[in-house]
């Protein structure tokens, strides 16, 4: 394979009271991907009456100044960085044509709100600049997408999921309720249906974040691109050379007859087949192949028996839980220091962050420190802001003996698995004691009934089950019969814990008989 896979979120959305959080986000983002996208938000909220607010554009003066600020940085950092970044903004309009973010390939564009989307096409035509739409799924004329207007070269890429949920179709188990009142999501505006409008785009998953880059839970995207520059990755999403994931990596790649995902292939060999390859974060359930949107195939992974003596394997940490907030405000974060030790050998560490104060070490082959701070939010604000829990964790992946084991040291609690435990079944650290000091100084409770008082408001970290290479890793092959019509083709990846994962489309029709 000539490409290699680049991660990243494509949908940062940094607003008009976080321009001192640039380089926080910036620096966050060189630790958890492999480039940096930034899509400035030029809109805020604004009081109307007897405590209503309606979002609305930012003047003109102050985003022209604040999108200086984020130009100058970025064309910095580009320069004397060995890590790439995209300058962009999020373009929303009447909402008559969905919401779409504007990314330039140069470190320089012109931020215009016009009202519709072909008047961004008309602008910006023959220059380097494309718009992602994002939440297709929401109802016509309201921010949902507009295939009506949609432009293939302007937006050779569309986003599947976010923390919105799944623009997929309005028929996928993966939902679209956060934004309440944004939804619900409709037929006609979704992925699936501009699939079958005979439109050809990648697929990618992002965030749309707006508090910290690159969140694990809200998704993200992969870029099969020939080369770390930023030439190289605009061609990659100019080509439709994508994918996208719902939580930690599931990187996938999909061609047809020599050619990559993205591809248009015209063809008269009367039979073709369809070749995928996939390194998943834990154990594979299925691939599903689409044909224009529907499913057509299915293949129930099943990973190889291991008979020998070593395995290689991952498996994840999870920190975090805890004291209610409401009732322990003073214990609403968390710091956690770690060690992991392995008589193996530790191949790598993927992280899985919700915020920013993480880190870890491969120290050397046999051991990996690790830190992070877990967060319990105690007030609840649905617009924009991410204030559902946030535990921190990583996924390590060792090859080891079977019967050897490995030790984890967590904040003074020392555990021993073996290597067997660790891929029989999911174990559980409870962190009790702290729980009963806190509670005992705080309400004078030392002893009930049952184990309620304490456990509920104990810390606790989570070993996952483990999954051999072989469950994690897949390759396979779907024949198709091309036919005079054009047809769409995408694999839809599926891990046992629910986790998703999408190639883009490949279009595949043969020649029409003279």
């Amino acid at each position: 394979m000539k490409y290699k896979s680049y991660i990243t979120d494509l949908h940062v959305n940094l607003h008009p009271d976080q321009i001192d959080l640039l380089d926080k986000w910036y620096q966050h983002t060189k630790k958890v991907a492999d480039f940096f996208t930034l899509a400035y938000y030029p809109y805020h909220m604004v009081p109307v009456k007897n405590g209503f607010k309606a979002e609305e554009e930012l003047d003109n003066a102050t985003r022209n100044q604040q999108w200086q600020v984020i130009e100058d940085y970025l064309k910095a950092h580009n320069s004397d960085d060995d890590f790439i970044s995209f300058l962009g903004y999020e373009w929303q309009g009447t909402g008559e044509d969905g919401d779409h973010n504007i990314y330039f390939k140069d470190d320089s564009g012109r931020l215009l709100l016009a009202p519709r989307y072909q008047d961004l096409v008309h602008a910006f035509s023959g220059l380097e600049v494309m718009g992602i739409p994002h939440h297709l799924a929401y109802s016509s004329g309201n921010r949902g997408k507009n295939w009506n207007t949609h432009n293939e070269r302007f937006s050779p890429l569309v986003e599947i999921y976010s923390h919105h949920g799944s623009s997929e179709s309005d028929e996928t188990n993966l939902s679209m309720n956060r934004h309440v009142h944004m939804g619900p999501r409709v037929d006609g505006n979704t992925v699936v249906d501009g699939l079958k409008n005979g439109y050809h785009f990648g697929i990618i998953a992002s965030g749309d974040n707006h508090e910290v880059p690159a969140l694990v839970k809200h998704g993200r995207a992969g870029i099969w691109a020939s080369a770390y520059t930023k030439e190289a990755l605009w061609e990659a999403m100019q080509q439709r050379r994508t994918f996208g994931f719902t939580d930690s990596k599931i990187i996938t790649w999909m061609e047809l007859a020599g050619q990559p995902m993205g591809s248009i292939v015209q063809t008269d060999v009367a039979s073709q087949i369809i070749r995928t390859e996939v390194t998943a974060n834990n154990r594979l359930e299925r691939l599903e192949l689409y044909r224009d949107g529907e499913i057509s195939q299915i293949k129930l992974w099943q990973p190889s028996e291991n008979v020998g003596p070593t395995v290689r394997f991952k498996f994840q940490i999870e920190c975090g839980w805890g004291p209610d907030p409401n009732s322990f405000p003073e214990a609403s974060s968390k710091a956690w220091n770690g060690r992991l030790e392995t008589t193996g050998r530790v191949f790598s560490v993927e992280p899985v962050y919700n915020g920013f104060d993480n880190d870890y070490a491969i120290e050397d082959d046999q051991h990996v420190s690790f830190t992070a701070t877990t967060h319990q939010p105690a007030q609840q604000d649905g617009w924009m802001r991410d204030n559902s829990l946030k535990n921190e964790g990583f996924i390590f992946e060792i090859e080891a003996s079977r019967d050897s084991q490995l030790s984890l040291s967590i904040n003074g609690l020392t555990k021993y698995y073996s290597v067997e435990e660790i891929l029989a079944a999911s174990h559980l650290l409870v962190y009790e004691a702290e729980a009963k000091q806190l509670l005992a100084e705080k309400t004078g409770i030392t002893e009930y009934y049952r184990s309620d008082s304490w456990y509920h408001n104990a810390y606790k970290v989570k070993l996952y089950r483990g999954a051999t290479q072989s469950a994690y890793q897949a390759a396979a092959k779907f024949t198709v019969l091309p036919t005079t019509s054009e047809h769409s083709y995408y694999v839809k990846v599926v891990q046992t814990n629910g986790q998703t994962g999408w190639s883009s489309p490949i279009w595949l029709s043969a020649p029409t008989k003279k």
